[in-house]
C-alpha cells in the first residue's frame, strides 16, 4: 500500500463538492446552491489544485510509504485542534474534494495526528510560548520532509502504546510506532551529510523526538541483570548526545534557529532555586571523593568528574527553581564531557555514582508519560552494582528517588 499527496479525480467540471459526493444536479447558486442550503451544508466548489493524504489500497491500519514533500502553497493553518490536525494531514487549502472510487483516508495515521496536536506534542514542549510551535509549526515543517512526519507519528503511536484507554490496542500501537521510526530513522540518515537552512528545522524537531521516542520506549519489565537498565541508559545519552552533535554541526546553524519561527524553543528559562541544605552537602561530599580519589590514583579523571559535579549542580539549581521540562535531562547529557561517557562505558564506580545522581532530575520528569519510572530503575540498579564503599555517595539520590525508607525497596 503506497500513501501519498495526490489529487483527487474529478468527475465534472461544474457543480459544488456536496452535489457531487450525494449525486444530485447541482444549480451552481454562489455562494450556497439551493440543494447546500435546504440540508444547511457548507457549499464548496471544487478546484484542481486540492489535495488528499490517501492511500493506495484497500486494507487499513498498514504503515505505508513517506509522504510526498510537495506543498500546496495557499494552504492556510486551521483553528481548532481537530480541524487544525485534519488540515495537517489533507492540505486541503479552503476548498474539500472528493477520492477516487477504491481510495481511502488512511484514518490510522490521521487519528496519529489528531493524538499529536491533542496531546502528545506537550511530551516536548516547555511552556506556552513553545506550545503552539510544537502542536501546529511543527507538524506544517513535516509536510515538506517525511523523515519528521514519520518521527511525530512514531511518537504519537507510542504515546498511545503507553498510555491508551484501550489496553488490547496497546500491542498494534507499538507496532505502528517501531514501523513509522524505522522508515523515519532510514529517511534522516540520508540527510545527515547535507545539514542546511531548507531542513534545518526539521533536523532540530526530529532530534528532539528521537530522544523523547527512546526514553520512552518500554524495556523488559523485571530484568533481573542490573546492567541492563545502565547499558539502556547509556544508550539513551549517546543517542541524545550524538542527534544535538549532529544538528549543531553546521556553522551558524543555532543563530538561524534563533531568529526564525523555532526560537522560543532555544531560548530557556534558566531560572535557579536556592539550593536546600543537604543537597549542598551532598555535592560536597562527591567533590570530595573525586579529590579522594584523585590523591589515590594518578589516572583518576579528576577534571572530568568535577565537570560532571557543577554540571549537576547547575540542572538541581534549575529544578529547584521550578524547572519541569525535559530541557533538564537533556541538557546534563549534552553537557557532559566525551571522556565522561567513556568512563560510563568502562563501568568506572564514580560515574556510577553520577548516573544515580541524574536519577534524580529524571524524578523530577516523572510526572511525563515518557520517563515513567526511569528514575527508579536506575537508582536501583546503580545501587546493586556498587558495594558498600561506593553506595554512601548515593545513599542522598536514593532518599530523594525512593524516600528514607528506600532499604526495604531495594532488599539489601
Amino acid at each position: 500500500m503506497t500513501m501519498a499527496l495526490r489529487r483527487p479525480h474529478r468527475k465534472s467540471r461544474h457543480g459544488c463538492v456536496e452535489c457531487k459526493r450525494r449525486r444530485v444536479k447541482c444549480d451552481e447558486a454562489r455562494p450556497t446552491c439551493t440543494n447546500c442550503a435546504h440540508r444547511h451544508s457548507e457549499c464548496e466548489y471544487g478546484s484542481s489544485t486540492s489535495l488528499l493524504w490517501a492511500n493506495d489500497g484497500s486494507e487499513s491500519g498498514q504503515t505505508g510509504e513517506p509522504v510526498s514533500g510537495h506543498r500546496s502553497p495557499s494552504s492556510p493553518t486551521t483553528g481548532a485542534v481537530a480541524a487544525e490536525s485534519l488540515g495537517i494531514l489533507t492540505q486541503l487549502g479552503s476548498e474539500n474534494a472528493t477520492t477516487s472510487a477504491g481510495s481511502a483516508l488512511n484514518l490510522n495515521d490521521l487519528e496519529l495526528m489528531i493524538q499529536w496536536c491533542n496531546t502528545t506534542y506537550q511530551a516536548l514542549s516547555r511552556n506556552e510560548r513553545t506550545d503552539p510551535i510544537w502542536r501546529t509549526i511543527v507538524p506544517e515543517e513535516a509536510l515538506s520532509h517525511p523523515f519528521l512526519m514519520h518521527g511525530i507519528l512514531a511518537l504519537s503511536s507510542l504515546h498511545l502504546a503507553r498510555t491508551g484507554p484501550e489496553p488490547t490496542r496497546r500491542g498494534s500501537y507499538l507496532n505502528r510506532a517501531v514501523a513509522h521510526q524505522n522508515q523515519a530513522l532510514a529517511l534522516f540518515r540520508e540527510m545527515l551529510g547535507d545539514v542546511n537552512e531548507s531542513n534545518a528545522k526539521a533536523m532540530f524537531a526530529f532530534a528532539g523526538i528521537v530522544v523523547i521516542y527512546t526514553f520512552a520506549f518500554p524495556h523488559t519489565p523485571g530484568a533481573q541483570d542490573p546492567w541492563d537498565c545502565v547499558d539502556d541508559l547509556y544508550q539513551v545519552l549517546v543517542l541524545t548526545r550524538g542527534v544535538q552533535q549532529v544538528i549543531r554541526a553546521p556553522r551558524n546553524f543555532t543563530s538561524f534557529l534563533m531568529d526564525s519561527s523555532f526560537g522560543p524553543i532555544l531560548q530557556v528559562e534558566e531560572t535557579q532555586g536556592p539550593m536546600p541544605q543537604d543537597t549542598i552537602a551532598m555535592l560536597n561530599q562527591l567533590r570530595e571523593a573525586n579529590k579522594f580519589c584523585g590523591a589515590r590514583d594518578p589516572n583518576h579523571e579528576l577534571q572530568v568528574y568535577e565537570e560532571s559535579i557543577a554540571n549537576l549542580e547547575e540542572m538541581l539549581s534549575w529544578c529547584y527553581g521550578g524547572m519541569r521540562a525535559n530541557t533538564i535531562a537533556g541538557r546534563w547529557a549534552i553537557r557532559l564531557n566525551p571522556r565522561f561517557m567513556e568512563l560510563l562505558r568502562e563501568r568506572d564506580p564514580l560515574a556510577l555514582v553520577m548516573l544515580a545522581h541524574y536519577g534524580v532530575l529524571l524524578k523530577y520528569l516523572k510526572h511525563r508519560w515518557c520517563f515513567d519510572e526511569w528514575c527508579v530503575r536506575v537508582s536501583k540498579a546503580v545501587w546493586a552494582i556498587l558495594d558498600h564503599q561506593w553506595r554512601p555517595l548515593i545513599q542522598w539520590a536514593m532518599n530523594e528517588i525512593l524516600g528514607v525508607n528506600f532499604l526495604e525497596q531495594v532488599g539489601t
